[in-house]
């Protein structure tokens, strides 16, 4: 997906007046955008030579940036020549690092299927809908990286997409070999064989559906989306079918 910029200036607010206060102390800018609803996480220094600061307005990040007299304030990108955004490193660290962090926790915990090696490096949750068809080509471009004992996907089986997305589901779940049934499920799927009706049992279909409201309460609306920790151990995600560019971060960082 292409990476748009955001342009440098999005707003910019200024009060005037002397500002009475040390340097310590938080400036009137600040000040009143925190009363709009904005959430100061903390402050961080560009090379630019205006502070930076870390926040979020709605559980969104977004970059500020005070000018040297403390009076007016800058929000969104501050680039330089070469398009790098000076404050993404550090709305990472501050903010998204410890909210994808807390995310990883959640899915470690949450009911999924391995496919793939206990001893494989690197591990990729996705979220998996039975009929959703980026999922099953997801998993053909990682069986190369599954067979080799590189990649162990662990599917967080979802119910999202046909009416009976959550009994199906379910039914791969209830299997004696859940990654059997879901290994023969997508071959099925894919030579266009009919599908056995599914026969799952209410313990199942609850598992399914609290998958469901994990899904929802992450905020994710599309199958696949895929967690993974990047060369740094950094958690990243990819929402829907993962771009050329995305796949190669995915399975070979």
């Amino acid at each position: 997906m292409k990476k748009v910029l955001v342009p440098l200036l999005l707003v910019i607010i200024g009060l005037g007046g002397y500002v009475a206060f040390a340097e310590q102390h938080e400036p009137d800018v600040i000040r009143y955008i925190k009363q709009q609803g904005v959430t100061i996480i903390d402050t961080f220094d560009t090379p630019a030579g205006l502070k930076g600061y870390a926040a979020t307005i709605q559980g969104q990040p977004m970059s500020i940036y005070l000018t040297a007299d403390k009076q007016f304030a800058m929000i969104g990108n501050l680039i330089n020549a070469e398009g790098e955004d000076l404050g993404e490193a550090a709305l990472y660290e501050l903010i998204s690092a410890p909210q994808n962090e807390k995310i990883w926790q959640q899915l470690e915990q949450a009911r999924w299927i391995q496919d793939g090696q206990k001893s494989a490096k690197r591990v990729i949750y996705t979220f998996t809908d039975p009929y959703c068809p980026y999922c099953q080509r997801l998993r053909e471009l990682a069986e190369p990286y599954i067979a080799n004992g590189e990649v162990q996907l662990r599917h967080i089986m979802v119910g999202i997409l046909q009416e009976n997305s959550v009994q199906t589901a379910a039914d791969i779940l209830d299997a004696t070999s859940p990654e059997t049934a879901l290994r023969q499920h997508i071959e099925q799927k894919q030579a266009q064989q009919p599908v056995d009706e599914p026969q799952a049992s209410a313990a199942a279909m609850a598992l399914v559906e609290g998958n469901n409201l994990l899904m929802e309460q992450l905020g994710l609306m599309a199958t696949p989306t895929s967690v993974y920790k990047d060369k740094n151990g950094h958690v990243r995600l990819i929402e829907g079918m993962p771009m050329r560019d995305d796949i190669i971060k995915l399975f070979e960082h």
